[in-house]
Protein backbone atom coordinates (compact mmCIF):
# COMPACT_ATOMS: atom_id res chain seq x y z
CA UNK A 1 0.00 0.00 0.00
CA UNK A 2 1.60 3.31 -1.09
CA UNK A 3 2.66 5.67 1.69
CA UNK A 4 2.26 9.38 1.06
CA UNK A 5 3.65 12.41 2.85
CA UNK A 6 1.30 15.40 2.64
CA UNK A 7 2.83 18.72 3.69
CA UNK A 8 0.44 21.69 3.75
CA UNK A 9 0.18 24.55 6.22
CA UNK A 10 -3.59 24.98 5.83
CA UNK A 11 -5.19 22.62 8.36
CA UNK A 12 -8.56 22.36 6.61
CA UNK A 13 -6.97 21.63 3.24
CA UNK A 14 -4.58 19.10 4.80
CA UNK A 15 -7.41 17.31 6.63
CA UNK A 16 -9.67 17.21 3.58
CA UNK A 17 -6.94 15.86 1.31
CA UNK A 18 -5.84 13.35 3.94
CA UNK A 19 -9.39 12.00 4.27
CA UNK A 20 -9.77 11.67 0.50
CA UNK A 21 -6.43 9.84 0.19
CA UNK A 22 -7.14 7.54 3.14
CA UNK A 23 -10.51 6.59 1.61
CA UNK A 24 -8.68 5.68 -1.61
CA UNK A 25 -6.47 3.24 0.32
CA UNK A 26 -3.28 5.22 0.76
CA UNK A 27 -1.30 5.44 4.00
CA UNK A 28 -0.93 9.18 4.70
CA UNK A 29 1.55 10.96 6.96
CA UNK A 30 0.99 14.71 7.34
CA UNK A 31 3.03 17.74 8.30
CA UNK A 32 2.19 21.43 8.47
CA UNK A 33 5.50 23.04 7.44
CA UNK A 34 8.92 22.38 5.90
CA UNK A 35 10.67 21.45 9.15
CA UNK A 36 7.94 19.03 10.23
CA UNK A 37 7.82 17.60 6.70
CA UNK A 38 11.55 16.90 6.64
CA UNK A 39 11.44 15.33 10.13
CA UNK A 40 8.47 13.12 9.21
CA UNK A 41 10.14 12.08 5.95
CA UNK A 42 13.45 11.24 7.65
CA UNK A 43 11.71 9.18 10.35
CA UNK A 44 9.89 7.17 7.67
CA UNK A 45 13.00 6.90 5.49
CA UNK A 46 14.91 5.32 8.38
CA UNK A 47 12.11 2.83 9.10
CA UNK A 48 10.81 -0.19 7.24
CA UNK A 49 7.99 1.94 5.73
CA UNK A 50 9.53 4.82 3.76
CA UNK A 51 7.51 7.46 1.91
CA UNK A 52 6.61 6.52 -1.67
CA UNK A 53 5.32 9.91 -2.82
CA UNK A 54 5.62 13.38 -1.27
CA UNK A 55 2.81 15.89 -1.84
CA UNK A 56 4.27 19.30 -1.08
CA UNK A 57 2.40 22.58 -0.80
CA UNK A 58 4.27 25.28 -2.69
CA UNK A 59 3.58 28.24 -0.38
CA UNK A 60 3.98 27.57 3.34
CA UNK A 61 6.31 28.47 6.22
CA UNK A 62 9.95 27.85 5.32
CA UNK A 63 12.59 26.18 7.49
CA UNK A 64 12.76 29.35 9.60
CA UNK A 65 9.00 29.23 10.21
CA UNK A 66 8.37 32.27 8.01
CA UNK A 67 5.62 32.03 5.36
CA UNK A 68 7.42 32.00 2.03
CA UNK A 69 6.59 31.76 -1.63
CA UNK A 70 7.93 28.48 -3.02
CA UNK A 71 9.12 27.13 0.37
CA UNK A 72 7.86 23.76 -0.86
CA UNK A 73 10.62 23.77 -3.47
CA UNK A 74 13.23 24.15 -0.73
CA UNK A 75 11.67 21.17 1.05
CA UNK A 76 11.67 19.23 -2.22
CA UNK A 77 15.41 19.88 -2.63
CA UNK A 78 16.15 18.64 0.91
CA UNK A 79 13.97 15.52 0.53
CA UNK A 80 15.67 14.59 -2.74
CA UNK A 81 19.09 15.01 -1.07
CA UNK A 82 18.00 12.21 1.28
CA UNK A 83 16.24 10.13 -1.39
CA UNK A 84 17.22 11.12 -4.95
CA UNK A 85 14.58 8.78 -6.38
CA UNK A 86 11.70 10.26 -4.40
CA UNK A 87 8.54 10.91 -6.39
CA UNK A 88 7.14 14.33 -5.51
CA UNK A 89 4.10 16.31 -6.58
CA UNK A 90 4.06 20.04 -5.85
CA UNK A 91 0.65 21.42 -4.85
CA UNK A 92 -0.47 25.00 -5.22
CA UNK A 93 -3.66 27.02 -5.01
CA UNK A 94 -2.69 28.89 -8.17
CA UNK A 95 -1.67 27.76 -11.62
CA UNK A 96 1.82 29.27 -11.87
CA UNK A 97 3.57 27.99 -14.99
CA UNK A 98 7.03 29.38 -14.15
CA UNK A 99 6.94 27.82 -10.71
CA UNK A 100 5.77 24.53 -12.22
CA UNK A 101 8.80 24.50 -14.48
CA UNK A 102 11.07 25.22 -11.50
CA UNK A 103 9.43 22.40 -9.51
CA UNK A 104 10.06 19.93 -12.34
CA UNK A 105 13.64 21.21 -12.74
CA UNK A 106 14.20 20.48 -9.04
CA UNK A 107 12.95 16.94 -9.47
CA UNK A 108 9.19 17.03 -8.93
CA UNK A 109 7.39 14.45 -11.02
CA UNK A 110 4.38 16.70 -11.43
CA UNK A 111 2.57 19.83 -10.38
CA UNK A 112 -1.06 20.01 -9.29
CA UNK A 113 -3.46 22.90 -8.70
CA UNK A 114 -5.45 22.21 -5.51
CA UNK A 115 -9.20 21.95 -5.55
CA UNK A 116 -9.96 18.81 -7.51
CA UNK A 117 -8.97 16.06 -5.11
CA UNK A 118 -10.15 13.25 -7.40
CA UNK A 119 -7.81 14.64 -10.04
CA UNK A 120 -4.94 14.36 -7.56
CA UNK A 121 -5.89 10.74 -6.76
CA UNK A 122 -5.94 9.99 -10.50
CA UNK A 123 -2.51 11.60 -10.93
CA UNK A 124 -1.03 9.56 -8.04
CA UNK A 125 -2.50 6.33 -9.43
CA UNK A 126 -1.16 7.16 -12.89
CA UNK A 127 2.35 7.73 -11.48
CA UNK A 128 2.23 4.48 -9.50
CA UNK A 129 1.23 2.30 -12.46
Amino acid sequence: MPKLLLVDDEALVRRSMQKTLLRKGFVVETASNCTEGLETFNAAYNSDAPIDIALLDLNMPNFDGVPAHAAGLDLLTKLREVDPGLIAIVLTAYDEVDTAKEAVKRGARSYFVKGREQGLVDLINEILT
